[in-house]
């Protein structure tokens, strides 16, 4: 008896001191090295606001400051509902060479970087060198996906009158893609608009620790690539299709066809830019991945039906893949997964040579010559 006594002391002394451990290492991450992501609003908030038809809006007049452990930014949401350095007066409109309408989610709006930095920020930078006196409406609401997209263009279009809307296209909006129903709404009332707009949250642990282990684990690209393709998004990489990502494809090309025609009906060339995630870029960059997934995929099964709506299908992949493999810097924050500085000043110069500079304009209204009736 008094053997099992002590042997039932000795196990709780282990699990105390476990314990004790643990609680000691999450003090010390904490306090040495914060894993946290804190949002602070300095005027109104918070940066999502309901609305009935598409889920949620930019909130108008609305300055936030977003600390986390890969970035330190404030955004400025102007009373458009855009993204801005400040809360400016409209810049004048249609006096240009012409007017670009961006349409996207948070990688549009710049989430986790600051103003200047963004590529929106960055191509109107380019424009202004070349002397060319060109309009950009960052319309980039974090969270949308194509259907959204599809009906604010209907919403804002008039207010700006674009001459080419620039779609980012995502293959996280091919995930998150839903019908409109007939009278174009989307099915997301009710949806708490905080929670897919701001800063990106400790990705679903409160636990700092925790955080910082996902963290190291995920600064490895051999690792980043194995636990993405053990979560249920490798089958959007993967043939045959699923009846999941059939359903899905179905959704994202519903709403591109409803976009070219909106756009076709008032003469503005839409224009999509396919922007890879960081899961692609670095399984597209690495010698040893997974033959079963094709990170192209999503450009190779969407680039022709966009082609044959008329519209421009741009693909960024392959430019980002090189530019990381042969320099061998990060262009995204790793944990956010949202581009870094240099991904964003890459993203800026591969969009204007490829659509904007002479070369490339030329190139992106060949490919949308035809028309589909």
């Amino acid at each position: 008896m008094a053997g099992s006594g002590e042997g039932w002391r000795s196990w709780a002394l282990v699990a105390l001191i476990t314990v004790l451990l643990f609680v000691a290492i999450e003090l010390g991450v904490r306090v040495l090295t914060p894993q946290a992501v804190t949002t602070t609003y300095l005027q109104g908030g918070p940066l999502g606001l309901n609305d009935p038809v598409l889920g949620h809006t930019n909130r108008p007049d609305t300055h936030a400051h977003v600390s986390a452990p890969e970035y330190d930014v404030e955004y400025i949401v102007d009373h458009r509902g855009f993204r801005a350095g400040s809360a400016q007066v409209d810049p004048p409109q249609g006096q240009g060479e012409m007017t670009i309408l961006l349409l996207g989610d948070s990688f549009t709006f710049g989430a986790a970087n600051s103003f200047a930095e963004i590529w929106p920020t960055l191509l109107a930078a380019r424009f202004e060198a070349e002397g060319r006196q060109v309009e950009i409406v960052n319309a980039g609401v974090p969270g949308y996906n194509t259907t959204q997209q599809a009906l604010y263009l209907e919403r804002i279009f008039e207010d700006y009158a674009p001459d080419v809307i620039l779609l980012t296209f995502l293959p996280n909006d091919l995930f998150a893609n839903e019908p409109a129903r007939l009278d174009g709404d989307l099915e997301v009332a009710g949806r708490d608009a905080s929670s897919v707009v701001g800063g990106a949250g400790n990705k679903g642990s409160s636990l700092e620790s925790v955080v910082l282990l996902k963290r190291a684990l995920m600064a490895v690209d051999r690792s980043y690539i194995s636990l993405y393709a053990m979560t249920p998004r490798r089958q959007f990489f993967e043939a045959p299709k699923t009846e999941l990502v059939a359903q899905k494809y179905a959704a994202t090309e519903a709403a591109l066809s409803r976009m070219a025609g909106f756009a076709a009906e008032r003469d503005a060339d839409l224009v999509v830019i396919s922007l890879p995630q960081l899961f692609q870029v670095l399984s597209g960059a690495s010698r040893t991945g997974d033959a079963a997934i094709d990170t192209g995929l999503p450009d190779a099964e969407l680039a022709p039906f966009a082609e044959g709506q008329g519209v421009a299908w741009v693909s960024m992949l392959g430019a980002l893949v090189t530019a990381y493999r042969e320099g061998g810097e990060d262009i995204y924050h790793r944990f956010d997964g949202h581009l870094n500085a240099r991904g964003n000043a890459l993203v800026a110069d591969l969009i204007y040579e490829e659509v904007f500079s002479q070369t490339g304009v030329r190139r992106a209204m060949e490919a949308s010559a035809p028309r589909s009736q």
